[in-house]
């Protein structure tokens, strides 16, 4: 009898560790790229939202979007691991240069004015893209600072160039 009360404790451990054990799937978000905003560039009269995605209508002038991060108690920005960019390139070219999608993860500081990002990636060729930037200013060290995606949408040919959406994941 007294050997069926340590294997009933050790049971009664392992049972409560195991009912209390977290939910180790990984996190993510799909977003509409019509979520993204005017951030400056050319004029916003050249942005419109088609079936939720985003177009840079002009031929002369590109255009840059802020797209929002998730960040709660849940989703923390500083535990994104990947972020794919979604959308399609023109590729136009203009005075023998290839205008092309580019896109960075920034943040805006939360103590004051101003904020970092990284260095742009880019979409190559023509048609349709995933940009994967990275996360460099997403850590813990800048926890109280605010996320966001900044994309280039450069003049575009036909069909317009766009983002669609992105994703994000821990």
């Amino acid at each position: 009898m007294y050997k069926s009360i340590p294997l009933f404790i050790i049971g009664a451990v392992a049972s409560a560790a195991l009912a209390n054990a977290s939910d180790a799937a990984a996190l993510h978000e799909r977003v509409s790229g019509a979520n993204c905003v005017y951030g400056s560039g050319g004029t916003n009269s050249n942005l419109i939202t088609v079936g939720r995605a985003i177009f840079n209508t002009s031929s002369t002038e590109g255009e840059d979007l802020s797209c929002p991060v998730t960040d709660d108690d849940r989703f923390r920005k500083q535990d994104i691991v990947t972020v794919n960019i979604h959308g399609y390139n023109s590729g136009l070219l203009i005075s023998g240069i290839q205008h092309r999608v580019e896109a960075s993860t920034c943040v805006a500081f939360f103590g004051g004015t101003g904020g970092a990002c990284t260095t742009p990636v880019t979409a190559s060729g023509t048609g349709d893209y995933t940009l994967s930037p990275p996360t460099t200013h997403w850590t813990s060290a800048n926890f109280a600072d605010f996320g966001y995606i900044q994309v280039h949408l450069p003049p575009s040919g036909s069909p317009f160039s766009s983002v669609r959406g992105y994703f994000t994941t821990n």
